[in-house]
């Protein structure tokens, strides 16, 4: 008998527990142990099958004990034999993954887990280009440093936060050196130095992305065209899509890109919208000062 010790069980080739005596009787007279379960208490020099220990239970008649390979394990109340598993509990399996998103799951492969990943700025890019335009661009300059600073904590050799930096000031000196003279070719060179500092920034970042992001099993595809006209927004749209993968595991749907083109042609919209309006009104002034002057003619 256990005499009140804790009962350690190993069945299926698991050990679990220990156990309350009480709990071990109630789950025997529930059938969930087969013949061939054993047991160990402090006390015990081996392992022994857990019927022995109770023999008055409503349960199958004992094995003879397995014969012993080697010498007879002995156990101290420091032990602690394997994992343990609650009879009592139900085991709960993790969900399978979608398939489009299995290859994206970083629970189920090796590399780190998607919730070691540093959150990223989720905010849509379509906020990010309504504030710019509230703002009057001052919001499209400093959300870069956001974007760039996220960048700096997946890739810690990342330098576009610098370039960044130094782009800014070189085009503020660029509008100083042009204030005083519109021809100056200092001021001329500073602003085209910000212009490559800023594509070379985002291009980098863009790199520091795909090389970080597979580690985790994420493919990123970040198109170089698109990148080139729509940097700030484009990008956010790969960030907000990377921080609902972290979130959720799912990779679908898939970042934009389509309604970036599609922003494009807006303007060009907008412009041949007003050349339908302007045009035919410019002509109809154009004849009318015609006949004005052949009036003044005559």
């Amino acid at each position: 008998m256990p005499n009140g010790e804790k009962i350690w069980i190993a069945q299926n080739e698991q050990k679990s527990g220990p156990f309350p005596e009480e709990d071990v009787r109630q789950w025997i007279a529930e059938k969930r142990y087969g013949p061939d379960t054993l047991a160990w208490h402090k006390g015990l020099p081996a392992w022994v099958p857990l019927f022995s220990l109770f023999p008055q239970s409503d349960a199958a008649p004992p094995l003879p004990p397995p014969p012993v390979t080697g010498p007879p394990a002995v156990f101290t109340a420091e032990d602690r034999p394997g994992s343990t598993y609650h009879y009592d509990e139900q085991a709960r399996a993790p969900a399978p993954a979608a398939a489009d998103d299995a290859p994206h799951d970083s629970y189920a492969s090796s590399g780190p887990s998607r919730r070691d990943l540093p959150a990223p700025p989720s905010l849509h890019w379509g906020l990010v280009f309504l504030f710019s335009i509230l703002t009057l661009g001052i919001f499209t300059i400093v959300w870069p440093f956001i974007q760039a600073n996220w960048v700096k904590k997946i890739d810690g050799d990342s330098k576009a936060t610098t370039m960044l930096a130094v782009g800014l000031v070189c085009i503020l000196a660029g509008q100083v050196v042009s204030a005083g003279n519109k021809a100056s070719v200092l001021g001329g060179l500073l602003v085209l130095a910000y212009y490559v500092l800023w594509y070379v920034a985002y291009f980098s970042m863009a790199g520091s992305i795909k090389r970080s992001l597979a580690d985790y099993h994420l493919p990123v595809e970040i198109g170089g065209v698109t990148l080139f006209f729509f940097t700030t927004f484009y990008l956010q749209g790969q960030l907000s899509w990377i921080a609902r993968w972290k979130d959720t595991g799912s990779s679908n749907p898939k970042p934009p890109k389509g309604a970036f083109y599609f922003l494009l042609l807006v303007p060009v919209f907008v412009i041949a919208m007003l050349a339908a309006i302007a045009i035919p009104a410019y002509q109809s002034y154009v004849q009318r000062v015609h006949a004005i002057q052949a009036q003044r003619g005559e």
